[in-house]
C-alpha cells in the first residue's frame, strides 16, 4: 500500500523526508552505518496512519479533541504493526517518536531533550519542514522564508536546535 497515495494531499511526502533527514544526518556527521535505519524509519515515519479512518487524515476544518486523540495514536500504532517484522532499534524508535518535543510535550511518551531518540529529532524536524512547504486541505502551503521563521521559532521548545541548523544548512 502507498501510504502516501491513501493519505491523497500529501504525495511523495515520506520520500522528502526520507532525503531531508539523510541531508541532516549527514550535516550532523552521523556515522554511515546509522543512515539505513534513519532512512527506512523516515520513509515509514507515517506507517501508523493506514489504520486511521481516512476522513480524518484529509479532514479540512479543525479537529474535534477526540479526532486529534485518534490521529495521535499513529506512532504507537505504526510501532505495533512493525515490531514483529522489524528489528531495527532505529526503524520503530523514528515511527514511535517522530513526534516527540524537545520541551516534553509532544506523543506519544512525553520524551524530552536528549531523551529523544537522535534520528527521531532528525525525522521530526525534516518532517515538519517538508509538510510545511506542503498544501494541506487545512491551510496552503508555507513560502520557504516562512517555514525558515516558523522553524527558527519553534526550536527551542519544538525541536533539537542542532537539527534544525542542519536543517537550514542543508537547503541553504
Amino acid at each position: 500500500m502507498n501510504l502516501d497515495r491513501r493519505e491523497g494531499y500529501i504525495p511523495g511526502h515520506s520520500a522528502a523526508v526520507c532525503e531531508l533527514s539523510l541531508a541532516i544526518a549527514r550535516e550532523l556527521e552521523l556515522p554511515e552505518d546509522e543512515l539505513p535505519g534513519l532512512a527506512l524509519g523516515a520513509l515509514l515515519h507515517d506507517i501508523g496512519k493506514v489504520f486511521i479512518q481516512t476522513r480524518l487524515l484529509s479532514k479540512s476544518g479543525p479537529l474535534a479533541p477526540v479526532e486529534a486523540e485518534t490521529i495521535r495514536l499513529h506512532t504507537v500504532l505504526g510501532e505495533t504493526f512493525l515490531k514483529p517484522t522489524i528489528d531495527d532499534a532505529t526503524v520503530l524508535a523514528v515511527v514511535r517518536s517522530h513526534h516527540e518535543r524537545w520541551d516534553g510535550n509532544g506523543y506519544p511518551d512525553r520524551l524530552g531533550g536528549y531523551a529523544i531518540p537522535r534520528p527521531a529529532r532528525i525525522v521530526s524536524a525534516a518532517d515538519a519542514f517538508i509538510a510545511m512547504r506542503e498544501t494541506r486541505p487545512y491551510r496552503r502551503a508555507l513560502a520557504l522564508d516562512e517555514v525558515v521563521d516558523e522553524l527558527q521559532r519553534s526550536a527551542p521548545t519544538q525541536f533539537d536546535s542542532s537539527c534544525v541548523s542542519a536543517l537550514l544548512e542543508s537547503v541553504a
